[in-house]
C-alpha cells in the first residue's frame, strides 16, 4: 500500500481541427488515451472516496494511486471522456461551476476569454481588450507581464490580458467588456453555454455510471479576490447543489485557477463551514494524505505527463 497519489487535472478534451476554433487550447482524445495507456501500465486507478478515506480516515492507497480529475463541466465530459472511461472501467471526479447548470446557464467569464481569444487571435483579442478599456476610461498598460508561474502553459502574447481580466480589472467592469465583445464576435451568450456546458441530465447518467461530481464555485471567481462575504456566497449552498444533481453524499471542492494565491484562510475555513469534504489546488506534486491539508490537495496538468513529458514525475 502507498502514502501518496498522482492526482491529474483535465478541461477540455475535443478534436480543435476544422472548427471554427482550431486554436483551443484542449487536449486532443487520442492523446488523452495515449496518457491513459501510460498511466494504466504503471498506476492504479482509484475513485474519489478513496482518496477521502485515505485523508479523512487514515485509509491505505494502492501503490502509485492516480486520481483523474475534470474540471469547468464542459459536453466534452459527457460526449468524449466519458465513453472513454467507460470502456476501461476508469473513475474520475468532474468540478461544475453551479451557475452553468441553471435553466439559463451563464456562459462564464473564462470561458469567454478562452474563445475569443481562439476567434480573433491573441493579437486581435488585445487590440479589442485594449478598444474596451478606453470605452470604459480604464488606464491600464497591456504590455506588463505578468508572474509567469500563473499561466505556466500560456504564450506569452496570452498572458497579460488574461492577467488583467481574471485578477485585475473590478468584476463588473470585466464583465460588461467580455459581454460586448462576445455578443460583436460569437453571439448569443446562453446558447453557446448550452452547447459548451453539461447538463443536469448528463450529471444524472455520469453519476450512475460511478462518476464522482465536485463544486466550482457558482461563477468561477479568483476567490482572493472577495470579501469574506463573498466567498461565502460563492461556496455556499454548493455541498446541496451538487447532493441534489448527482445523488452522492460526500461533495469535493475545485479552486478556480487554483494556484495558492488564488484563495486565503477564510477560503479554508468557508469551504469547512459549509461541509465540503476535500478540495483540489494546482500545486504541482504528489498528494501526501498524511502531510497535505485536505483543503489544499494538489494536482498535476496533464501537460506535466507523457505523451507531453518524457516521464511521469516522480513521488
Amino acid at each position: 500500500m502507498s502514502d501518496s497519489c498522482l492526482v491529474v487535472t483535465y478541461h477540455y478534451v475535443r478534436v480543435t481541427e476544422d472548427t471554427i476554433f482550431p486554436t483551443l487550447k484542449a487536449l486532443a482524445p487520442n492523446d488523452f488515451e495515449r496518457q491513459l495507456d501510460v498511466l494504466g501500465k504503471a498506476h492504479n486507478f482509484i475513485d474519489c472516496a478513496e482518496l477521502e478515506a485515505a485523508i479523512l480516515e487514515g485509509g491505505k492507497l494502492p501503490e502509485q494511486a492516480v486520481l483523474l480529475t475534470f474540471d469547468d463541466g464542459f459536453r466534452d465530459h459527457a460526449d468524449v471522456v466519458y465513453p472513454i472511461l467507460q470502456r476501461r472501467g476508469i473513475p474520475a471526479v468532474f468540478f461544475i461551476a453551479g451557475d452553468t447548470l441553471e435553466s439559463e446557464p451563464r456562459l462564464l467569464n473564462v470561458h469567454k476569454t478562452h474563445f475569443l481569444l481562439a476567434a480573433l487571435g491573441a493579437e486581435g483579442f488585445v487590440a479589442q481588450v485594449n478598444d474596451g478599456l478606453q470605452d470604459l476610461r480604464v488606464a491600464t498598460e497591456l504590455d506588463a507581464r505578468p508572474p509567469a508561474e500563473i499561466y505556466r502553459y500560456d504564450a506569452a502574447d496570452h498572458l497579460r490580458v488574461k492577467h488583467l481580466l481574471n485578477y485585475e480589472l473590478p468584476t463588473l467592469q470585466t464583465d460588461r467588456l467580455l459581454a460586448g465583445l462576445f455578443a460583436e464576435h460569437l453571439g448569443e451568450e446562453v446558447a453557446f453555454a448550452r452547447s459548451l456546458y453539461l447538463q443536469r441530465q448528463d450529471v444524472r447518467c455520469m453519476s450512475k455510471g460511478g462518476m464522482t461530481f465536485g463544486f466550482h464555485t457558482k461563477r468561477h471567481p479568483v476567490l482572493a479576490r472577495l470579501t469574506a462575504a463573498e466567498q461565502h456566497l460563492e461556496l455556499d449552498g454548493g455541498v446541496d447543489f451538487i447532493r441534489a444533481v448527482s445523488g452522492q453524499i460526500s461533495v469535493p471542492f475545485c479552486f478556480p485557477y487554483g494556484s495558492v494565491h488564488t484563495y486565503t484562510d477564510e477560503t479554508l475555513a468557508t469551504l469547512e463551514r459549509c461541509g465540503y469534504s476535500i478540495a483540489f489546488t494546482t500545486a504541482r506534486r504528489w498528494m501526501m494524505p498524511a502531510r497535505d491539508n485536505r483543503f489544499e490537495i494538489p494536482r498535476f496538468d496533464t501537460r506535466d505527463l507523457p505523451p507531453f513529458q518524457e516521464v511521469i514525475p516522480n513521488a
